[in-house]
């Protein structure tokens, strides 16, 4: 695994944080209209088509044996992170489930130490938690401007999938020791719709045509924002780039505002300056330490 001291993995981090947030709010869309499970089977089977053609383009050569065993524990991993943030984002405000999944990382940091064994800088923990703190600044907002309160499935749901894409995120940097970003993208994809296929077929309903373009736009901004990330958790410390996940929640606000109406209050704009700073001390701070 490489470890980069340059700048260009915490950026590529930050782009593929913000095509999945356009993606984020593609499927709250999505999953306001269709089954829990029939949304997901639409999100992996336009991964997996982009994903699939990606890798005809520049693979050219069916991956090994090995690379699929590999890949596939990861890909329930991402199953499950998407089960749970797509049940978030469907019972809470997106600015809101997006906030509370901000426990990754933390969890990220500290599943890199376990799985991976990488030491934890003192800027990448210093940025995590102020991270944090802004994400608690959100959501006392929330109580002290009388919000409706958590929807306690919503809340479990959000805290699972801090969880799992934690792991699914350090599992991707174990694998790039072994696996190309093209294999680890198309893969992921792949096994993930096969997996919720059979479900998803379950119950199916007839998918609107302004929703099946609204499901190439998933499928796009979710292999771009998968590409992004495998790119630079190849390349980078996973607690380091970890932290550039809070740039999400600003992009929630921008993208519930816009297209649910959803208006952020001060306490969310408070708790978003915290989280910015946070990213900017992450990639700074820590850049500054390696290369000094």
């Amino acid at each position: 695994m490489r470890n980069e001291a340059s700048i260009i993995p915490v950026l590529m981090s930050g782009m593929g944080v913000g095509f999945l947030s356009l993606l984020d709010a593609a499927m709250k869309e999505i999953t306001h209209s269709y089954p829990l499970m029939q949304a997901i089977t639409i999100r992996y089977g336009m991964g997996a088509f982009f994903a699939a053609l990606i890798y005809a383009l520049f693979a050219r050569k069916m991956p090994s044996y090995e690379a699929i065993r590999r890949n596939a524990l990861r890909a329930f991993v991402v199953v499950g992170t998407a089960l749970c943030f797509f049940t978030a984002i469907k019972r809470l405000p997106l600015v809101e489930a997006v906030a509370l999944t901000f426990l990754a990382p933390i969890l990220m940091v500290i599943l890199a130490r376990v799985i991976l064994k990488e030491a934890v800088s003192t800027a990448a923990l210093a940025a995590t938690l102020l991270g944090f703190c802004g994400v608690a600044v959100i959501a006392r907002g929330d109580v002290m401007t009388g919000g409706t309160g958590l929807d306690i499935i919503g809340l479990l749901a959000a805290l699972g999938c801090a969880f799992f894409y934690a792991l699914s995120m350090v599992l991707m940097r174990q694998q790039s020791a072994h696996d190309s970003v093209f294999t680890i993208v198309f893969l992921s994809n792949c096994v993930a719709f096969l997996i919720v296929l059979p479900v998803g077929m379950w119950n199916w309903q007839p998918v609107a045509p302004a929703h099946w373009m609204l499901a190439l736009l998933v499928g796009l901004t979710g292999t771009c924002g998968h590409f992004c990330l495998a790119w630079a958790y190849a390349r980078g410390h996973a607690g380091r780039l970890g932290v550039m996940e809070y740039t999400g929640l600003v992009w929630a606000m921008l993208l519930g505002y816009y297209f649910f109406a959803e208006v952020p209050s001060a306490w969310t704009f408070a708790g978003a300056a915290l989280i910015v700073t946070a990213c900017l001390y992450a990639t700074f701070g820590s850049a500054r330490k390696v290369t000094g």
